[in-house]
């Protein structure tokens, strides 16, 4: 329940926000967005973790992922392709993978190699626009921050990181309001950047990690995909987008790709697992209890 609550929060999420930037700049929607929803995550947490590491973490996988995010719905043709551009970072986390030198399995290069040629082929259908670039431009800085999450800031507590990532990236991206600060105070367009707030921001980080406590990261990762899929259906029904068999082709590639990945990569962290808790089995004499791996 807690990774279906996810899936529609960050899937309507694409069309609300073409809706918003109907109303004001990307800069104020993402203000918005980022005061609301991190107050919300600090009431929900009670607390924040900051610190040099977190503040660098911050900056990558919020204050400049979410500025590109923006720019990328707005200048894209449609806002479900540049959800499905984004969601390129597992493609993007196996070439920082081996740049550092890490094994990747054959699964791991072929679903990376197919999401690629699916962004090719997406991107392509527009001829490659703005859009298309920053959606990109997006998918790589989150796998960065990803790396950058994961060597240095595993032991954290997801709620309040993400609370102070919130709050903190509202300062971070603040000066880019003098670049454009336009806003239409309506009642509407207001209405449609406090949904994006409630749902991407709050709603979706609070089940998000419900849910990978209950499921595991791989499992709410692969349900994570649904993501840019039922972004077109939302795209199709609340902004009448309809996307093209190009469109369609390179996207259903990009997904299938990443699943690939994400397969294998889960796969191997559960025979890491195995080696490990056999490992301390032999040692102890004792096996390990399941709820013990954490």
């Amino acid at each position: 329940m807690w990774i279906s609550i996810t899936v529609l929060s960050w899937s309507v999420t694409y069309p609300l926000i073409k809706l918003a930037l109907n109303y004001m700049g990307p800069f104020v929607l993402l203000e918005i967005r980022l005061l609301i929803g991190g107050s919300i995550l600090l009431v929900v947490s009670k607390g924040i973790s900051w610190g040099r590491k977190q503040f660098v973490s911050a900056l990558l996988n919020v204050a400049l992922f979410l500025v590109l995010l923006n720019l990328g719905i707005e200048y894209s043709s449609n806002p479900a392709l540049s959800a499905v551009l984004i969601y390129t970072q597992p493609a993007f986390l196996v070439v920082i993978g081996l740049i550092l030198g890490e094994r990747v399995s054959a699964i791991q290069a072929s679903g990376t190699v197919l999401a690629v040629l699916g962004a090719i082929v997406s991107a392509g259908s527009v001829n490659f626009d703005l859009g298309s670039l920053l959606s990109l431009m997006g998918g790589l800085v989150w796998a960065l921050g990803t790396v950058y999450h994961k060597r240095n800031l595993l032991g954290e507590d997801l709620l309040k990181l993400n609370a102070f990532y919130s709050l903190v990236s509202a300062i971070i991206d603040s000066p880019l309001l003098l670049v454009d600060h336009q806003i239409d105070l309506t009642v509407i367009g207001l209405t449609y950047a406090v949904l994006v707030a409630i749902l991407a921001q709050a709603v979706g980080f609070v089940f998000w990690f419900k849910g990978i406590k209950d499921l595991g990261p791989y499992i709410a990762s692969n349900t994570s995909l649904l993501v840019p899929v039922l972004a077109y259906v939302f795209s199709f029904l609340i902004l009448g987008k309809v996307p093209n068999s190009v469109q369609v082709v390179g996207s259903a590639m990009i997904i299938l790709g990443v699943l690939m990945t994400n397969i294998s990569a889960g796969l191997k962290v559960e025979r890491e697992i195995r080696d490990r808790d056999s490992s301390e089995e032999d040692n102890s004499g004792n096996s390990v209890e399941p709820g013990s791996r954490g």
